[in-house]
Parts: C-alpha cells; structure tokens; sequence
C-alpha cells in the first residue's frame, strides 16, 4: 500500500513577510499602506482569504508595482488551491522582479528583494509538486536554493520532489542540507525514514520516525509506518503499540480536519472553535489549543468565553503572568464575572503581588458574600504577610458561614495555636 506520506499534501508554511514591508505606493501615507497590508496578513492568518484577497487587491489597484502585496495575493490564492490564478500571480511578480519594475524607498531592499524572488520560485514549486509536474517544480525549487541557499524549506523542497523521483542519493543530499538550517524539521525525518524503507533499512527508518515524532508527535503518518519499520525488524509488539498510537492520531485528525472543515464555511462560528480547542485539548496538543482560543479572540475581540478559556489554559499550565492579562480582559468585559475576581486573587498571590490579590478577593467577596473560597484566598494572603490576627478573623468568619468547612476549622485552630505560642 502506498504509504500515507506519499498522499499527504504538504502544504507550504503561510509565508508572512511583515519584516519586508516595503510600502512602494506614492498615493497612499505610508502608515495607510502598512495599515492595509497588515490587515491583509491578519487575515491570511485567520483563513479569510476572501477579505485578504480584497485587501491585497485594493493595495495593488493602487500600485500594482507592490512586490509586496502582490506576493501575498498569489500566496492567498495557492492556499485557496487557486492554482492557476496563483501560477498567473506568482509568474506576474517574477517579471517585475526580473524587469526591476518596482519602486524602491527601503534602503535595505537588495536583500529583501532577493528572499522574495526565492521564495516566489519556491511557492511555484511546491504548486507544481501539487499538479505532479515534477520537472518543472524542480527548476524552480533548484532556483529558490540558489537565491536562499540558508532557508530550509527550499532545500526540503528539493529532496522532495528528489524522492518523489526516486533519486534517493540527491533527496539525502537535500535534506542533508535542510537539517543543517533547521536540525528540528519533522518532515524531513518522515522522508529519510520512508527512504530507508525503500532501500530495505527498517533500523535506519525505526530512528528516522522516532525523530519525527519527537519533534511532531501529532502526524499520523509517522506512527503508521514506525509500525511497518518494527515488523520488518520482527518486533510485533511494538510495531502493535504503534498501530494503536496511529489510530488514536487518526481518530484525532479526523475530527479536527471535520471541524477545520466546517469552519472554513463558517469562519466566525465561536462554538466550532471552541469545540476544536476542546478537541485540542483532549490530545494534550496544546499549542494547536492556544492557537485556536487566540484565532477566537481576534475574531471576535468581545469574546468573553475566549479570554476565560485561555486565562484558564495558561493557569492549568502554571504561567500566571501569562493568564492574568485573559483574567483582566474578562472583567473589562463583564466586570460583574466573580470567578475572574477569584482566579486574579489566586494568581497574583503566587506572584506574591498581595495587594492587587486582595482587591480582587475583596471585590469577588462584595458581588458574592457568601462565596468561602474568595474568604479562603483572604486568609492565605494576610498568613503569608504574616498578619495573624486578620487571617484568625476571616478563617472566624467562614466557620460562621459555612460550619461545616472542615479547612476553615483546621486552619483556624493552627493559627491561634501559633498565635497563643509566638
């Protein structure tokens, strides 16, 4: 069977140029034009390649000597799987590369101009990959080399297509190359592995997908054929626990790819998102999870429930400094959330800022009086600033409220037993 890496399309990296601006158009304020193109690049990172289509368009309609946005606008299209419009685009920009028909006000332009002439011929690359033209794909991969001989993912791009035919000497020397840029890149270990498959080395390929994993333990692929590696070698155990681990990584992308799917259609549903970084979440994948709640919130930046998820997430991860700015946002938000209250009073006070902990405690205790927990953080501040007598008050308190809260109690006691002692 042909192994599912072969039928995976490998998708190029969203190519965001922010740090080559280049702001070439005369009737536009530069500000307008970093603005707008801006806008355009936040869109490609959202998926809303219609909006970031007519973003890139209206800057070009401008000027349409802009390497820049013209650059975006063909990547837009290839993620649409626009091909030839992105062909048409791509070939469109290497013209007025080659022609120099472009302004220039960026002194450093030379080699911002060079990196995106490499990148174009890498992004036509990867297209022809797409449309199994191999030959022609190569030539431009071999150009994207020449023009950004450090960039991994031009050399990953030529042992690719390398493999694909089967020039296996040429693909090691490729990735070689790739791994000497980028020692983390996952794919390539995937690809060194199915090599030594091909040439009857299961050892070689066994340490290749280790590799792979270690560094994406999220690739289905990498799981199924580490299996195929350890039944060559004979190992039917672990060539077992690996085909389990792959149908759980399957299971896991079917259900993101679906959901990933939908929000395509629907790009501002919250409870898809939502339910993705639920999904996330449950397979410990938790960056893809961060991602997902950050895409919600700059989606929709009034999205309360977004901001709790990830204060919430950061603090499961023990990052305070990182949850309270979400904790923050909730309550300038809805001010009356009490648990955002609580949680800050928590999370300030293992950052030992005791006051701005209090506030927070004393606020959730004034929306909600009867709440123990808020009393509970109350007590622990003022016993570790070593104010006794207001600590034995609060923890009083609580028993009062609440008698049978057994850690009240308990706390109670200890604490006059050091206060009558100390």
């Amino acid at each position: 069977m042909k192994p599912a890496l072969l039928r995976r399309k490998v998708k190029l990296k969203t190519l965001i140029l922010a740090a080559i601006l280049l702001c070439l158009t005369p009737s536009l304020s530069r500000t307008e034009t970093t603005a707008a193109f801006q806008q355009g690049v936040e869109y490609v990172k959202l998926r809303l390649y219609p909006q970031a289509v007519d973003t890139f368009k209206s800057i070009l309609s401008r000027d349409p000597t802009d390497v820049n946005a013209l650059f975006q606008l063909a990547n837009v299209y290839k993620l649409q799987d626009a091909l030839e419009l992105a062909i048409q685009t791509f070939n469109t920009l290497l013209t007025q590369l080659t022609s120099r028909n472009f302004t220039i006000t960026d002194s450093k332009n030379a080699l911002t101009i060079e990196r995106i002439h490499g990148l174009t011929h890498l992004a036509l690359s990867e297209i022809y990959c797409k449309q199994s033209k191999l030959d022609i794909a190569e030539q431009h991969a071999k150009e994207a080399v020449q023009r950004c001989p450090t960039d991994a993912d031009t050399h990953y791009r030529l042992g690719y297509i390398y493999t694909h035919q089967a020039k296996f000497d040429a693909a090691l020397t490729a990735f070689k190359h790739t791994l000497s840029h980028n020692p983390d890149f996952a794919e390539v270990y995937e690809w060194l592995g199915l090599i030594a498959l091909m040439q009857q080395k299961p050892q070689q390929a066994v340490e290749h997908y280790q590799q792979a994993i270690k560094r994406k333990p999220y690739v289905q692929s990498a799981y199924y054929n580490l299996a195929k590696a350890y039944r060559l070698l004979g190992d039917t155990a672990a060539a077992t626990e690996q085909l389990k681990l792959f149908q759980q990584m399957k299971t896991y992308y079917d259900r993101t790819y679906a959901i990933e799917g939908a929000l395509a259609e629907d790009p501002l549903n919250t409870a898809l998102r939502l339910k993705l970084a639920e999904v996330h979440l449950a397979h410990k994948h938790i960056s893809a999870a961060i991602t997902t709640y950050q895409s919600l919130i700059r989606l929709n930046p009034a999205s309360v429930t977004g901001y709790d998820k990830l204060g919430r997430l950061y603090m499961d991860l023990n990052m305070p400094q990182r949850a309270i700015p979400f904790f923050l946002k909730v309550i300038e938000h809805n001010p009356n959330t009490v648990e955002a209250h609580v949680r800050l009073g928590w999370l300030y006070t293992t950052l030992k800022a005791f006051d701005k902990a209090e506030l927070h405690l004393q606020t959730a205790i004034e929306k909600m009086p009867g709440l123990t927990l808020a009393y509970h953080g109350l007590a622990e501040i003022y016993t570790k600033q070593g104010h006794l007598q207001k600590a034995i008050d609060v923890y009083r308190h609580i028993t009062e409220i609440a008698p049978d809260d057994d850690d009240a109690r308990k706390a109670l006691q200890n604490l006059e037993h050091l206060k009558k002692h100390f």
